[in-house]
């Protein structure tokens, strides 16, 4: 049975390893599925024992003693939620991408501005998106079992798309439900090792949502903070595709459950979290503010490692960053803001060096600084004790994650390299963060 706060850490970590391993062997499945196989398995005979036991006339069958039920684990409804959603959004690639060819989906209007290179890699790319959901519903539903709890099955669904650019649409509308979902849901969590593999999932989520932003044409990253939406707001948009009953009874948390258990084996107060992540948001924003001062956008427009790209990309590519820049330069407002708050002082902007020369080099840094960036906030999320803290941090992490998206993007990599982020310590993050503060 998985532990609530009163339970043991064997079996904690345990379960977050099989939580995790789950989701990394079905993500590889999804994946390998992608490159070319027939999808066919093939049956595996096991040899059946042969052995017997003789039993004489008199010697009566021994009955097996019945084990008495478990009840669930407090953060079943919160997982069960989570399926919900991760079931609508699995049957809607899966089907979505047995509907159109490749051919369709990369003549698809909502593409007609952008060149070649980008319109070959949507149909491999939205197959991996596909994959990571199969392996998150693969994952929460063992992971429900092995908390004694029943897992919500697939339902039934209409998405109301016809054609391909309708298709990326509802794509882009779920995946940004899917961000706000597990915002809203993550202070819920009671048990820290799941709280750790759901940020990894959200930051996901919100790597997908910042891809399909970007093939409709909307900006990867339209605020500083993500929002954080409410089991009833989110069900209520995804009841626009779902046409099977939906009981959100299945959701409902009980008023007696333990509380998070977020800080039980950790002292770190939320101030010294709040200024580890400043130190991290102060990197990031002198980056961005020395680098765009420093390239002209023509400079930036004609990196070589854009060249593949066509003129509607980079033509963009500087107000993206110019975006990114001021959402950092908001993160810092408000870590410093919050760290007075709470009676800390806030730590303060070092100097940097960052090593770059050229326009094809300072994004190279920018998309090794902001995936450090998810992999810190999810290193952290587990550390942060009060409610309102961990809010802010869980919303800021999901955008962390849309600009690592986009920087993968523009470097030529995968936007999500794998179906769950993974999380760094503080100190493997500031051994990293070191190689750019001067002294």
């Amino acid at each position: 049975m998985f532990p609530t706060n009163s339970g043991g850490d064997d079996d904690s970590q345990r379960t977050r390893r099989g939580f995790i391993g789950a989701v990394a062997a079905a993500s590889a499945v999804g994946l390998a599925g992608c490159s070319g196989g027939d999808g066919t398995e093939t049956a595996t005979d096991e040899p059946m024992s042969t052995m017997t036991e003789t039993m004489t006339p008199t010697e009566e069958p021994t009955e097996e003693p019945t084990a008495t039920p478990q009840p669930a684990a407090p953060d079943v409804p919160t997982l069960n939620y989570a399926l919900t959603l991760e079931h609508l959004e699995n049957v809607f690639y899966r089907d979505g991408l047995e509907t159109f060819s490749d051919d369709e989906l990369m003549n698809a209007d909502a593409l007609s501005s952008f060149n070649e290179t980008i319109r070959m890699q949507v149909p491999e790319y939205l197959r991996t998106v596909g994959a990571h959901e199969q392996a998150h519903v693969d994952s929460l539903t063992a992971t429900i079992e092995d908390l004694n709890g029943e897992p919500i099955p697939e339902g039934e669904y209409e998405f109301g798309y016809e054609t391909p650019s309708e298709f990326f649409e509802v794509g882009m509308a779920l995946e940004n439900t899917g961000v706000a979902a597990y915002a809203g849901a993550a202070p819920t969590v009671v048990n820290n090792d799941l709280l750790t593999v759901a940020a990894g999932i959200h930051s996901v989520e919100a790597r997908h949502a910042a891809f399909l932003n970007l093939v409709n044409d909307r900006a990867p990253f339209p605020s500083a903070v993500d929002e954080a939406k409410s089991v009833d707001e989110v069900l209520e948009i995804a009841g626009q595709f779902v046409t099977s009953e939906v009981d959100p009874g299945a959701y409902e948390l009980d008023e007696e459950r333990p509380t998070h258990d977020r800080k039980a084996e950790n002292d770190t107060s939320d101030v010294d979290v709040l200024n580890y992540a400043l130190t991290l948001e102060h990197l990031e924003n002198a980056f961005y503010r020395d680098g765009l001062a420093g390239f002209t956008d023509e400079e930036l427009m004609n990196a070589d490692v854009l060249s593949d790209y066509g003129t509607t990309v980079q033509e963009k590519v500087p107000g993206h960053l110019a975006m990114v820049g001021e959402h950092e330069a908001a993160h810092v407002s408000a870590l410093t803001d919050t760290v007075e708050q709470l009676g800390g002082t806030p730590v303060e902007e070092a100097n940097y060096d960052f090593g770059y020369e050229t326009p094809s080099e300072f994004l190279g840094v920018a998309k090794a600084l902001e995936n450090t960036g998810v992999a810190a906030y999810k290193g952290a999320a587990g550390t942060v004790s009060a409610d309102a803290v961990f809010e802010a941090a869980i919303s800021i992490h999901s955008v962390e994650a849309r600009h690592a998206s986009f920087l993968n993007e523009l470097n030529v990599e995968s936007p999500f390299p794998a179906g769950v982020d993974e999380p760094k310590t503080m100190a493997e993050v500031q051994e990293i963060a070191g190689q750019f503060i001067v002294e």
